[in-house]
């Protein structure tokens, strides 16, 4: 019998696909031919991780939101003029996409039209139902937030907690009616494309016919109640995250690179900053606000982050490091603020942090609402705090109730490498 291969489809940022390439790492362990689909600008990480077998494409996701046109348009009061550039940049990262997958599934002679499974991404999932059909394969999904239809919470975190469990269902079938009216004729454009006749039903609908396992890929902590009621096609894993083996190859600092450590030796732990890849306006002025916070409450500050402006060269109490290993250097820190992707939201709760989330698109209000929900941190809109709401929110962040509680919570959650081998074992079942 020939080795199974299973190609893992990735697209949009780090925290997008992050967990695939954990996953990746896993079944390849188990002896399994695996192929890793992702941004050009990401294909590095996956192959400094151990990977080999990678694909790059669409467009490199950092350079067309981070450009200087992208700035402008960020930055302009026309607001016009932002949804042109995000329409304009949207589409033409899904005409790229598409053009590289149909490359290198379906053309003659293709590499990965012999793929056994093909796991897919959430920003992707659409495109791999497409690909699978037309392949006539098995598609597995990754999920890295609870976004199906459920009873614990709604499609709005916040305004639905008080709704019943069966109008929460509803919210999210009135979402998922919503969001297929919105950007169905993206995915019947790429169905076209690739030979198949246009789909007429919101694809959660169709993943549920079809019995599709969503891997939901964080932990059950995080929503109460939410395993339990989902079955075997939605199971909740846990968060993923990279093996310590594996991440020697990036170029992240650890807790014991000397002159961080040095540092972290000097004095009380410090508070953790970082918004990851997300572009900031003016990140200057937002490294200023969370310093003078800082300052105030009398807490160091360890930043991690692209651009070190804002930053006083000369203030002892402050660290700047480009990126670090949060495996080790959280478990240092004494609290985390930071942008509430998934991935970071799992590191800091993972360390014992007490998180504050700084909101700005995606699925970051909802991790928001959830640390504020568990009484493990706070959360606020990056484009609407103030001076005042950052040094408050961070005081209740630092107060004893709220690190007790994170500290609680750490000891709750799945190791990641358990995590990542439930994924592995669903990824075999579902080829056997």
């Amino acid at each position: 019998m020939s080795t199974p291969h299973i190609s893992i489809l990735l697209y949009g940022s780090r925290g997008d696909i992050q967990p695939g390439i954990c996953l990746a790492l896993e079944l390849r362990l188990r002896g399994h031919r695996v192929s890793v689909l992702v941004p050009p600008n990401l294909a590095g990480l996956a192959r400094a991780v151990g990977l080999s077998d990678v694909s790059e494409i669409g467009l490199d996701s950092d350079t067309a939101w981070s450009s200087a046109e992208a700035r402008s348009a960020r930055g302009s009061r026309n607001p016009l003029s932002r949804i042109r550039f995000a329409v304009s940049t949207v589409l033409g990262g899904f005409d790229a996409l598409d053009a590289d997958l149909e490359r290198l599934f379906l053309r003659e002679g293709a590499p990965l039209a012999g793929t056994d499974l093909l796991v897919v991404a959430p920003l992707c999932q659409d495109r791999g139902t497409a690909l699978t059909q037309r392949l006539g394969i098995p598609m597995t999904v990754l999920r890295f937030g609870p976004m199906s239809v459920n009873g614990c919470i709604g499609a709005v975190p916040g305004p639905t907690d008080s709704w019943s469990p069966e109008w929460k269902r509803r919210s999210w079938r009135v979402a998922d009616r919503l969001t297929w009216t919105m950007t169905g004729w993206n995915e019947n454009r790429f169905r076209r494309r690739v030979g198949l006749n246009p789909a007429s039903r919101p694809l959660p609908r169709r993943l549920d016919d079809n019995g599709t396992r969503q891997i939901q890929a964080y932990d059950p902590a995080m929503v109460p109640g939410l395993a339990d009621e989902w079955d075997e096609r939605r199971p909740v894993v846990g968060f993923l995250d990279l093996p310590s083996t594996n991440r020697a190859g990036i170029a992240e600092a650890g807790a014991d690179a000397p002159e961080l450590a040095s540092w972290l030796d000097a004095g009380d732990p410090p508070l953790f900053i970082t918004f990851g890849s997300m572009p900031i306006i003016d990140p200057p002025a937002l490294l200023a606000r969370w310093r003078a916070a800082a300052r105030v409450l009398g807490v160091r500050c360890l930043i991690a982050a692209g651009d070190a402006r804002g930053v006083d060269p000369d203030d002892p109490d402050v660290f700047y490091a480009g990126g670090v290993d949060h495996a080790s250097v959280l478990p240092r820190c004494v609290a985390a603020v930071h942008h509430g992707g998934a991935g970071t939201t799992a590191a800091g709760l993972r360390a014992g942090l007490p998180t504050l989330i700084c909101a700005v698109t995606a699925d970051q209000p909802f991790w928001g609402q959830r640390v504020r929900a568990l009484g493990v941190g706070e959360s606020v809109r990056l484009s609407t705090f103030t001076d005042d709401e950052a040094l408050a929110r961070l005081r209740h962040v630092l107060a004893d109730e709220t690190r007790s509680a994170a500290a609680t919570f750490a000891r709750r959650m799945i190791p990641p490498d358990k995590a990542a081998a439930a994924a592995a074992d669903i990824c075999e079942s579902v080829l056997r």
